[in-house]
């Protein structure tokens, strides 16, 4: 069992955020650190399920924790995102994994889906119950460009906060994602909040390898394991 407390905290760099609460909008001036993230480029064949064999190739963002590197997106042969998640609970419980795909401009976004054909190795996944099903389980998402699509767009991931070394962290968007010559630019550095947890667990509570933190059960975090441009 987990006695644990949220803080919110800002994560590092420069930017303006918005947090919406009891429908007051308020603004706040956070930062981020943009990291690359290191990837490979091969050949992928095969259906869904050679899909999630993808990510034996992929490469791990270059810093444990954020990534806010460019994944290519080409539009005869997919990239592949490779993101593993853990969701503890007491009873087994079923979730959806997704990955969206947005644009962002100083003052509204909007969705990017249409200029890409998403699917992934995995749309739902069981997780927990006493024997832990799944925890750790690696989805893979193949992202392929339409053949008029352009422009770096923002990725987000199904999931209540992403895995850091040090906190789990909440953004607005975790990668990029580009297309044709990469231009317009649809991202907004709007920064992230990480929430410091703190508290005492026990032998019995959840944990997750490399993680020192406690883990919350009911609560779906994930972490990006690599990714693997696209060829064409």
């Amino acid at each position: 069992m987990v006695a644990a407390l949220l803080v919110v905290a800002i994560f590092a760099g420069a930017g303006v955020g918005y947090l919406v609460q009891n429908e007051n909008e308020r603004t706040i001036t956070t930062t981020y650190t943009a990291v690359t993230t290191a990837t490979t480029t091969v050949s992928i064949t095969g259906n869904s399920s050679s899909l999630l064999a993808q990510c034996s190739h992929a490469q791990a963002p270059a810093s444990f924790g954020l990534g806010l590197g460019v994944v290519d997106a080409g539009t005869d042969i997919p990239a592949v995102i490779c993101v593993q998640y853990y969701y503890f609970s007491s009873v087994p419980t079923t979730l959806a994994t997704s990955m969206m795909i947005q644009a962002a401009q100083p003052n509204r976004t909007f969705s990017g889906d249409s200029n890409f054909t998403v699917s992934g190795s995995a749309n739902h996944v069981v997780f927990g119950g006493p024997q832990n099903e799944d925890e750790g389980v690696v989805v893979a998402f193949a992202v392929t460009a339409k053949p008029y699509a352009s422009g770096t767009y923002e990725l987000v991931f199904s999931g209540n906060y992403m895995l850091s070394g040090s906190e789990p962290v909440e953004c607005y968007y975790y990668e990029t994602l580009a297309a044709g010559s990469g231009s317009p630019l649809y991202v907004y550095p709007e920064g992230c909040i990480t929430y410091a947890v703190t508290g005492t667990s026990t032998g019995n509570s959840p944990s997750i390898p490399g993680i020192q933190y406690p883990i919350l059960t009911n609560t779906l975090y994930f972490r990006i394991v690599g990714a693997v441009n696209s060829t064409g």
